[in-house]
């Protein structure tokens, strides 16, 4: 089960299916949401319901992001590939859209940056983008990763094969 973190605004939390209404209501319902994401927007709580009982079951190292302020889910961050023989995750991340543009989720991906360093020996996390969201190339610039280029028709979304842009920060660049 994933430790609970604090930031000065957010929890992050494990999320469980009894989170399904709330998830479903700020995010996983949401077509503007899932627009340059890998899952659709799920059609009913129950989607969302069974998409949290795989989570809890199987994600390590997943949160919820709940804003302190309100109590309120509005996202959530993950590492969505683990390569232990190489020392490397990446981290998958979504928010509602009432709640961009506040800095919520560079406070939260940063939160999860310093806590895999601090407690696992990884040595390179990751992260990557459409190109066409270049909002969330800033949420990973601001928590200090580094852009290293962009792979040519290398991802698949709802928008089907597009560019990616890929970034990284290393274990000795968070010293």
């Amino acid at each position: 089960m994933p430790k609970t973190l604090e930031t000065p605004r957010l929890q992050l939390r494990k999320m469980t299916p009894a989170d399904s209404a709330e998830v479903f209501q700020n995010w996983t319902s949401s077509e503007v949401v899932a627009k340059y994401l890998t899952w659709a927007p799920h059609s009913s709580v129950e989607v969302t319901k069974d998409y949290l009982t795989f989570e809890e079951k199987n994600r390590e190292e997943g949160w919820g992001i709940v804003l302190k302020e309100t109590n309120q889910l509005i996202g959530n961050i993950a590492v969505i590939d683990n390569k232990p023989k190489i020392k490397t995750k990446t981290i998958g991340y979504v928010l509602g859209e009432k709640f961009w543009n506040y800095g919520y989720m560079s406070e939260a991906l940063t939160e999860v940056i310093n806590f895999l360093f601090e407690t696992t020996d990884v040595n390179r996390i990751e992260a990557e983008h459409d190109i066409k969201n270049p909002g969330s190339g800033r949420v990973m610039e601001k928590s200090g990763m580094i852009f290293e280029g962009v792979l040519r028709k290398s991802g698949f979304n709802n928008q089907g094969i597009v560019d990616v842009a890929v970034y990284s920060i290393l274990r000795s660049d968070s010293i």
